[in-house]
């Protein structure tokens, strides 16, 4: 199975997160082949509290901002509600709400995207990954497996390989992004206009200025 190919056009630099306790993050260069990707993972000491970690994040995605130069950031949706309860909630949103302050700040045109949008785009519609030793769909394994198909380098602890690799899988999947500031939508059609590619139909939901 290959990942979705994109038509070639202007070069883009896109840097994406997965992000949690254990951030995944990558960068992209799209003229280049997805091997090329660039991918890793932003930890936190286990017993930090969350407003560190939070302060912390700001620090670490404006190292990755000047060292990458991106022309575009695109981060998984953050977690409204968690199965696992409110704390995991509130950890999602604050360390988004980090990654996204940090961004704006730079004037850099970002967006979302969501598990299942990126997981259509990335596997192809009507993929069903493995289950896992409880019978539960294992997205974890299917990620890192077809990373390592298209031959992405990725950490080698179980542990985090599937943060980074996910991460590398929406960078891919960057056109997907919705967009939620209004003066990123005019950047972000040029983007795709350059790229020959066309916007989910809806893409523009929640266009605020």
């Amino acid at each position: 199975m290959a990942i979705f190919s994109f038509p070639r056009g202007k070069v883009m630099r896109v840097l994406s997160f997965d992000t949690s306790k254990h951030a995944g993050w990558a960068f992209h260069q799209t003229e280049k082949h997805v091997s090329s990707i660039k991918c890793d993972v932003l930890e936190f000491p286990a017993k930090a509290s969350i407003e560190y970690c939070a302060d912390q994040m700001g620090l670490k995605v404006t190292a990755l901002i000047r060292e990458f130069k991106p022309e575009f950031v695109i981060m998984e949706t953050a977690l409204k509600m968690s199965p696992t309860g409110t704390t995991a909630t509130v950890v999602s949103c604050m360390l988004h709400g980090a990654v996204l302050a940090t961004v704006g700040n730079f004037g850099i045109p970002w967006g979302t995207i969501s598990a299942a949008t990126w997981r259509k785009m990335f596997y192809g519609a009507g993929f069903k990954p493995p289950l896992d030793n409880k019978g539960k769909n294992d997205w974890k394994a299917a990620v890192v497996a077809q990373c390592e198909r298209e031959g992405i380098t990725f950490p080698s602890r179980k542990t985090v390989a599937h943060n980074a690799c996910e991460a590398a899988a929406i960078a891919i999947c960057w056109r997907g992004a919705t967009i939620h500031a209004g003066r990123y939508v005019a950047p972000f059609q040029g983007m795709l206009q350059q790229r020959n590619e066309r916007a989910p139909a809806d893409l523009f939901q929640g266009n605020a200025a």
